[in-house]
């Protein structure tokens, strides 16, 4: 690889073994510190200079598995002159946060996203209640019937947390 004059910007002729060995898994960056009410059209801002595959949708968030958000989403973009710029961003301000940047790939992306991605309540419209405290022996059925008349759809049920849409449900 080329001599980066001691700085952590990648040359041009990184960028062009870069791409070599990138190919296959794709640009991906993985980024750390978003605020939680982050969106992807303010992710997709901060990548400004940067050309996203997909758009404002290519921007994916993850999630704990308590479906709040980590603070963290992976980043697909199209060229090595994009992943070079996007990689420049790191420690950048979003706002007051400063956001870090990491190399990333598409396999890990995919495995991630298999386990903090989005869930089935995310492409739920209405009203969303995440209940706590029920009774140990509580059934789905039981909480359906203690919010009937609202149309609810039970998404998680176990006895540490249930999470119940009041509203459509895809």
């Amino acid at each position: 690889m080329g001599m980066t004059n001691g700085s952590d910007m990648i040359s041009r002729a990184d960028v062009g073994d870069l791409a070599m060995s990138l190919s296959d898994e794709g640009f991906v960056v993985r980024i750390r510190g978003l605020p939680w009410s982050c969106t992807q059209e303010e992710v997709a801002s901060f990548f400004s200079d940067c050309d996203i595959i997909g758009g404002v949708n290519g921007v994916c968030f993850t999630f704990s598995k308590e479906g709040r958000p980590s603070g963290e989403a992976f980043v697909e973009l199209k060229t090595a002159d994009d992943f070079k710029n996007a990689i420049a961003k790191d420690r950048k301000y979003m706002g007051h946060r400063y956001i870090e940047v990491f190399k990333s790939n598409r396999s890990e992306m995919d495995w991630v996203l298999k386990r903090c991605g989005p869930t089935d309540y995310d492409s739920c419209s209405g009203c969303m209640l995440r209940l706590r405290g029920l009774p140990f022996g509580c059934s789905k059925e039981e909480i359906v019937q203690f919010f009937a008349g609202t149309n609810p759809h039970v998404l998680s049920a176990s006895h540490q947390q249930t999470l119940l849409s009041l509203g459509k449900s895809e």
